[in-house]
């Protein structure tokens, strides 16, 4: 580099300058080579410093190359995952839930006494499993699917134990749609819950029964209300009940043709009251092509008057209901305390048409280590009700019947609970039973455990 400088000086330098011998000449050309030189180390400098960033340049593009290669290789595992989530998205829209419930049961019932060696009390042990999904299909449509235990009866889906271990029969319990059209509206269809109202703990109508047909029901402000078609029977060409009582039907025209079927509606509201709140409604139901006939499973009037024709004879009277209840809730202390009361008139008949209930509930066995205490008194004359409806543990299912019903339950954690409940009640209030006479005492007790899921 410096021969390279030197010959660069030389050949700027002016002709004859190496002619030059005074010392300021000397001088000059020395301080144009130390120019030169530090001209030519500067160069070097910045060579080595681009040579160290075109280093790091290439590290940092082979670097760069490899996130290319990863980010391609991750976007192409998102794209794969998202692909897995979208094909499996309704995992997301789908709720199970379910319960088990053990039993153990004592029942007291002279009418059980039917001949010698006939016992008139009964302990068994049973038990009711069900589960159930909700599918939220859209945003305004949800599907509701359950299964339980207790084969096909519409009142009952406890199984008793027993029968040598056998198995258990399974149902559907639950299979509806449920739209939401508006924001107060919803159109409801298939073996749905009860899409009415009902207060505290009144037993006009029993808990396991899951209605089927359609119903719309609305919640607007403080106003509610619902209307309702539910299907009791189909009986395309049936034939009329014969000597043998096989089937279940009676009918002047020799065949039995007319489906059997209720529709109703309800109305009610639920007023503020400072922090407590007053719900209070009416509602009417009409049993369709019931009279004498035999809607009844497992053909049994369940207390029911029946014409003429004995137990084979079809129900006396039509069933039109008008209802009207009030529930009062409110708070005694810290703990929630429920008053209610429901009535309910048959119209048809004129007598033994009547049915009223009235109870107190205090406490909520919910949380963990939470209680209720609570009772009722109920009157159900003969036909006030269809009793294909009625509760079946009051009065042994069965109409024609009043009397109390206590309960107590604790929950010693969330979602399971022991609960204790006795039925201290009357039958044959007003007819008389052929054996009995009137007013046979009727007792029952019930010990549950339960949980939730």
């Amino acid at each position: 580099m410096l021969i390279a400088a030197a010959v660069t000086a030389a050949l700027y330098l002016p002709a004859g300058a190496f002619a030059a011998n005074s010392p300021d000449d000397l001088a000059q050309i020395r301080e144009q080579l130390r120019g030169l030189v530090q001209r030519v180390d500067k160069l070097e400098q910045e060579n080595s410093a681009l040579k160290v960033e075109n280093e790091q340049l290439k590290s940092e593009g082979d670097y760069l190359k490899a996130e290319t290669k990863g980010l391609r290789k991750d976007t192409a595992a998102l794209q794969s995952d998202t692909a897995k989530v979208q094909g499996t998205d309704w995992a997301s829209r789908i709720v199970a839930k379910g319960d088990l419930r053990y039993r153990h049961e004592q029942i007291s019932d002279p009418t059980r006494r039917t001949g010698p060696g006939f016992d008139e009390d009964q302990t068994r042990q049973r038990v009711r499993a069900r589960l159930g999904f909700d599918a939220k299909v859209t945003d305004n449509i949800m599907v509701g699917l359950q299964v339980a235990t207790g084969g096909d009866d519409p009142r009952s889906s406890n199984q008793t134990l027993g029968g040598v271990s056998s198995r258990k029969s399974i149902g559907f319990d639950l299979a509806y749609f449920d739209w939401k059209f508006n924001d107060w509206g919803h159109l409801v269809g298939g073996k749905m819950k009860y899409p009415f109202v009902r207060p505290g703990q009144s037993l006009f109508y029993d808990g396991d029964i899951n209605p089927e047909g359609l119903a719309v029901t609305f919640n607007h402000g403080m106003f509610f209300g619902s209307a309702y078609g539910f299907w009791i029977d189909e009986r395309n060409n049936v034939a009329p009940a014969s000597a043998t009582g096989a089937t279940s039907c009676i009918a002047t025209s020799g065949r039995c043709s007319d489906d059997v079927y209720v529709f109703g509606g309800q109305f009610g509201a639920r007023v503020p009251l400072g922090g407590s709140t007053l719900v209070a409604g009416i509602g009417y139901s009409d049993l369709q092509n019931g009279q004498g006939q035999r809607p009844f499973y497992n053909n049994d009037p369940n207390g029911n008057s029946l014409t003429a024709g004995g137990t084979l004879g079809g129900l006396r009277y039509d069933f039109n209901v008008i209802e009207g209840f009030v529930e009062y809730n409110t708070q005694l202390g810290a703990l929630p305390l429920q008053l209610w009361a429901n009535y309910a008139q048959n119209q048809d008949p004129d007598d033994l048409n009547q049915a009223w209930t009235a109870g107190v509930l205090f406490g909520k066995a919910s949380n963990a280590r939470t209680w209720e205490l609570g009772f009722a008194y109920e009157v159900l004359e003969k036909d006030a009700i269809f009793g294909q409806f009625v509760d079946s543990d009051f009065n042994n299912g069965v109409t024609d019947g009043q009397g109390w019903l206590f309960r107590a339950a604790y929950a010693p954690q969330k979602n399971w609970s022991v609960n204790t409940t006795y039925f201290l009640n009357e039958r044959n209030l007003d007819v008389a039973n052929a054996t009995f006479g009137k007013k046979t005492d009727y007792d029952r007790l019930q010990v549950d455990f339960n949980v939730k899921f």
